[in-house]
């Protein structure tokens, strides 16, 4: 067994033939080694990773020189069992029945089963194969191996329930109309005379719209979230840059706000959103940055068991890695429930795309996500191929 501790120290229990093996073959362990492991009571000691690194050396100097094959295999196991690789502490305890020639012939299988080990579906991954979660997490988006594929031919009528599409278009084509006029604070914001022009164009709530007017005597981009959002997005995508007191779009995006050229926008902005933007911007919680890092897995998840409506509370254990659920259940504070943290970072962002659709719980004018299902654009708009 060997576990590593938060101070980097590295606890070793050796079994009696191991402890005996090491001391008898190892020739080159330096004597203060050697006296701890010769005197390690039931064969446990504890090293700094750099000492384990030493008798792993060690180690392997001596496998090739063993003559016999039983010594060989006590050694070259030992070598993968204290490696501080856990993977390749597990793949040791389950070779070490077998035989080889030498320490090459054990990494040569190690390697093998590791292979066979991360082609296999696994259960806690959603039934994917680690090489599969690999793809989806650790690939560049518009690379061509990215297993989720999006479609660039969506009708301008399909995305008709993407507030955030929807806005951003109306933010483009504005800036695109007023390209002669500063439109630009220096600060990085929209200015307010842009404000106030579109502002009855946008695509917001009416309650939304009279409550912003109602406690703002003069109304600013950041008084208008569902604009700011847009706005930043769009510069997230490239859509538009700043230039003095303006922000203009580049001629050659202009073609992009074609209606025949619908599904090319959607799909830079859904890839910009999820992938530049920080979707942790729209909220207080903790940072968790591992949701976004792992966002292609959820949606990947979202579109095979939503397909009717599924309750929010199990969607924890559908839709996060095992690890990212760690991560978020030891990173936010009692008071805090996994189910706010999915509806900020996944589930209103899709919503806001216009993919999925939730049912509510109303209580003392405050709502929270009951269940939640893909819409029909989820599956015109993303397939998935392995």
């Amino acid at each position: 067994m060997i576990q590593i501790n938060p101070d980097k120290m590295v606890r070793i229990e050796l079994t009696p033939k191991e402890q005996k093996t090491i001391l008898k073959h190892c020739h080159s362990l330096d004597m203060d080694t050697y006296d701890r492991i010769l005197n390690a009571e039931d064969g446990v000691l504890h090293f700094l990773i750099e000492d384990l690194h030493h008798i792993r050396e060690c180690i392997r100097v001596e496998v090739d020189r063993a003559g016999k094959p039983k010594v060989q295999d006590i050694l070259g196991n030992l070598y993968n069992k204290l490696s501080p690789n856990p993977a390749t502490r597990i793949l040791a305890e389950e070779l070490g029945d077998q035989s080889f020639e030498n320490i090459e012939n054990a990494n040569e299988k190690l390697q093998e089963v590791m292979k066979a080990r991360n082609a296999a579906p696994d259960a806690e991954l959603g039934g994917l194969s680690p090489d599969q979660v690999s793809r989806l997490i650790y690939l560049s988006w518009d690379d061509d191996g990215f297993p989720l594929k999006f479609n660039k031919k969506l009708e301008l009528s399909e995305p008709k329930n993407s507030v955030l599409f929807a806005n951003a278009v109306i933010c483009l084509n504005t800036l695109v109309e007023l390209k002669n006029e500063n439109t630009a604070t220096a600060a990085g914001n929209l200015n307010r005379k842009f404000v106030k022009l579109i502002f009855d164009r946008l695509i917001i709530p009416e309650d939304e719209k009279k409550s912003i007017l109602e406690y703002n005597k003069v109304i600013n981009e950041t008084d208008v979230f569902p604009l700011h959002i847009a706005r930043v997005v769009c510069q997230s995508a490239g859509l538009i840059h700043k230039r003095k007191n303006k922000f203009l779009v580049p001629k050659k995006y202009h073609s992009l706000l074609a209606d025949e050229r619908a599904g090319e926008l959607y799909v830079l902005l859904f890839n910009s959103y999820f992938t530049k933007f920080n979707i942790g911007y729209v909220d207080r919680l903790p940072e968790l940055a591992s949701i976004q890092h792992t966002i292609a897995y959820s949606i990947h998840r979202l579109g095979e068991i939503a397909d009717s409506y599924t309750d929010v509370k199990r969607l924890s254990e559908e839709i996060l890695l095992p690890s990212v659920l760690k991560e978020v259940r030891g990173g936010i504070s009692k008071y805090v429930k996994i189910e706010w943290i999915l509806r900020s970072r996944i589930l209103e962002p899709l919503i806001d795309f216009g993919l999925v659709e939730c049912k509510y719980k109303q209580f003392k004018g405050y709502s929270s996500v009951d269940a939640v299902r893909k819409t029909q654009l989820f599956d015109r708009f993303i397939r998935c191929e392995w």
